[in-house]
């Protein structure tokens, strides 16, 4: 029997057909198979900012990251994501390799040096997390052969269609 859990995920936009055809149309001397659908865990914090300061004593706003819950590395969201629920096998996940704590201070560590960076501010605004999420997002593998018996792995992302070596 297959364990499967109740989890946050993205709604696919691109399946499995979909993705083969895009790929081939890309490269038509490539034959890709699109045989497996993984989800990779992310977590998503959502933070408030809160500025004060002689130039704007009102200020502040939101800031939305995901951080990769496999290597911790930050990104910034533009939108809310937008998650549903549903029951996935175990074997469909990747695991999680650190905890909420760790997720969080890499969170609150990458959204200060991002406002530090890009709006050169010598001291980043206050930061309360409104929002915190663990999701998984769903991606394709996808195996290309060329004409050569060399093969080559891409995950293409279900949501945005993005495509990535492996």
């Amino acid at each position: 029997m297959t364990t499967t859990t109740l989890v946050k995920t993205e709604t696919i936009h691109y399946d499995q057909a979909e993705v083969k055809k895009v790929l081939e149309t890309l490269d038509e001397s490539q034959l890709f198979e699109v045989n497996q659908l993984v989800f990779y865990p992310y977590y998503f914090f959502e933070c408030q900012l809160e500025r004060k300061s002689l130039l704007q004593p009102k200020g502040g706003g939101k800031a939305g990251c995901a951080i990769d819950g496999v290597n911790k590395v930050g990104s910034l969201v533009d939108q809310s994501p937008v998650f549903l629920e549903k029951e996935l096998p175990a074997s469909d996940m990747i695991p999680v390799t650190y905890d909420w704590e760790e997720a969080e201070k890499a969170a609150i560590d990458f959204v200060r040096h991002s406002i530090t960076y890009r709006m050169k501010v010598l001291a980043p605004p206050k930061m309360t997390i409104t929002r915190a999420e663990l999701f998984y997002r769903p991606y394709w593998i996808a195996e290309g052969q060329s004409v050569s018996p060399d093969r080559y792995t891409l995950t293409v992302d279900a949501v945005s269609g993005k495509y990535h070596p492996l």
